[in-house]
């Protein structure tokens, strides 16, 4: 795959037509949000969900008719099935970063409402609202309305800047700047890889939502502390238990609440189902699979989204910027990085993360107008000489990695690199 020569003394920068160049990306997006996409972008979407649930259920099947037995395993993973975990956690991260994602930004808004009234299953005021709907369109470790906060509000909106709850650099400061060795630095982070969902994601969403509610709070004259005492740094499990240990017991119980619905269907209804089929040992299986494929929705969420920011050539911001404004677009792209594009199957396996260009740029369109509109994107930053940067999701991981335990360091705007 082919790419811009990145420039690191920012020589890019002084003649640039940011003007120019933002009028031919609003261009772009006011063709794409065009009513003539609608119907092709939510049959569209249709389509990845169905993907997505046969993973899922065709998972469960192959659990129940293949149990992995007689490979000379310990008594305890006897009957773990790896092929039933692998599209169990395709489907979970599927069902995240393409159908939840894109729904809850409002990708699918205007398709989905007629004169301001929801006509669809898929509009961001319906879809995974409350227990019931989270449970049947998108049930993960994270509480809907905790990601809306965090991701689509704070990061997306403050890409890139110490108001960023992502920000990689800031989160993983401790790390970066201390005095473990490299190689104890590396093991941190792969171990992070295999728990992240729940250990960072789940807890620091909840973090900012309940900021938030303080902050309404007091501006109403009310008291509602926030129990996610982090500062600018992110909650986590870790963070959650040292606070109980002082006798701190409130983040604890919000985050029991945002846990129960996925861990009690992966962890026990799931087993459960397995034990009315086949027993003890067929009950052990369901668990252990289950288990097992929330390992592997780990791994492949974290490849393809803490990738995204993060890099030597990518640049983070000291300064705000006002949504939507020429400057908001032009961090959206020297702010991300895209991998490998093109194709249903291709993008369905990097969950459609691999656009992170397209989507900051314009946050609610459909996965379908992504796709459709990177290489003309990509041409446009390429006329007026802006950096765009796509590569390989592995060489973004290394990238992430060496950024992580503190061998590379991020651009900095302000300082006109």
């Amino acid at each position: 795959m082919t790419t811009m020569t990145y420039n690191e003394t920012g020589k890019w920068r002084e003649n640039l037509d940011l003007a120019g160049w933002a009028a031919e990306m609003r261009a772009i997006e006011k063709e794409f949000k065009a009513p003539e996409h609608f119907e092709e972008d939510v049959k569209h979407l249709k389509k990845i969900l169905t993907w997505a649930n046969l993973c899922y259920f065709g998972g469960l099947a192959a659990l129940t008719a293949m149990p992995m037995v007689g490979l000379n395993m310990p008594a305890w993973l006897n009957g773990m099935n790896p092929i039933a975990a692998f599209m169990m956690s395709t489907a979970i991260c599927a069902r995240w970063t393409m159908v939840g994602h894109h729904t809850c930004h409002g990708g699918y808004n205007a398709a989905q409402s007629t004169n301001g009234e929801v006509t669809g299953r898929f509009h961001r005021r319906k879809f995974a609202r409350g227990l019931w709907r989270r449970c049947t369109d998108w049930m993960d470790w994270m509480l809907p309305e905790a990601w809306d906060v965090e991701h689509n509000h704070l990061h997306h909106y403050q890409l890139g800047e110490d108001a960023d709850p992502d920000l990689v650099e800031r989160n993983m400061q401790e790390l970066r700047e201390g005095n473990t060795p490299m190689v104890s630095r590396y093991l941190q982070v792969a171990g992070l890889a295999l728990v992240w969902k729940w250990f960072y994601y789940a807890p620091n969403t909840l973090k900012e939502l309940l900021a938030r509610k303080e902050r309404e709070a007091a501006k109403a004259g009310n008291s509602k502390p926030n129990p996610f005492k982090t500062g600018s740094l992110p909650s986590t499990v870790l963070t959650v238990a040292q606070g109980a240990f002082k006798g701190e017991f409130a983040a604890v119980s919000e985050t029991i609440k945002c846990f129960a619905p996925y861990a009690l269907w992966s962890f026990a209804a799931l087993p459960a189902i397995g034990y009315a089929i086949g027993g003890p040992k067929a009950a052990l299986a369901w668990f252990m699979t289950s288990v097992l494929a929330d390992v592997m929705t780990n791994v492949h969420s974290f490849i393809i989204i803490a990738t995204n920011h993060v890099g030597d050539d990518i640049y983070r911001f000291e300064t705000e910027t006002k949504p939507r404004s020429d400057d908001f677009y032009l961090r959206a792209v020297i702010g991300s990085a895209n991998f490998k594009t093109g194709g249903d199957a291709n993008d369905f396996m990097h969950g459609w993360l691999n656009y992170q260009i397209e989507h900051h740029m314009f946050p609610d369109m459909s996965m379908r107008a992504y796709q459709n509109m990177q290489p003309r994107v990509k041409a446009v930053c390429e006329k007026y000489g802006v950096p765009y940067v796509q590569e390989s999701v592995f060489t973004r991981l290394g990238q992430l990695v060496d950024v992580m335990v503190g061998k590379r360091t991020m651009l900095v705007w302000e300082n006109g690199d």
